[in-house]
């Protein structure tokens, strides 16, 4: 009779108001807890999306500059950016300039500034 008793009695506790409100609240509290992690799961899910396209970008970067420190190491490319720098030449070779010819452009611009400047009856 005592394991009864025992037994209606812990029922009694495990099934009253306070218990069930108590179990309620705790329910609350982990899913708020939990809904918190998914979203900070989320946030470092995209920070994480970001810095692996930022490594992919660096890492693309860093191939094409250490192509160009290749590049650049080599005497023949040092040449070539400095010449393509710098108006600079070896020893025994010309520059060479082309200019447009000068007197056809002033001729031109002369020509076109003085019938501008004629009034309309002066062609009599």
């Amino acid at each position: 009779m005592q394991d009864f008793k025992r037994k209606k009695m812990i029922k009694n506790i495990l099934f009253s108001y306070g218990t069930l409100v108590l179990l309620v609240l705790l329910i609350v509290l982990l899913g708020k807890s939990v809904f918190e992690r998914f979203t900070v799961e989320r946030e470092m899910s995209a920070r994480r999306t970001e810095a692996e396209r930022e490594l992919t970008e660096l890492k693309q970067r860093a191939a094409a500059l250490e192509s160009q420190v290749d590049y650049l190491e080599d005497d023949r490319g040092m040449e070539a950016e400095i010449r393509s720098r710098f108006d600079v030449v070896k020893e025994g070779e010309q520059v060479v300039i082309i200019l447009d010819d000068e007197s056809k452009q002033e001729a031109t611009e002369t020509k076109t500034e003085i019938v501008e400047d004629e009034p309309w009856y002066k062609f009599w």
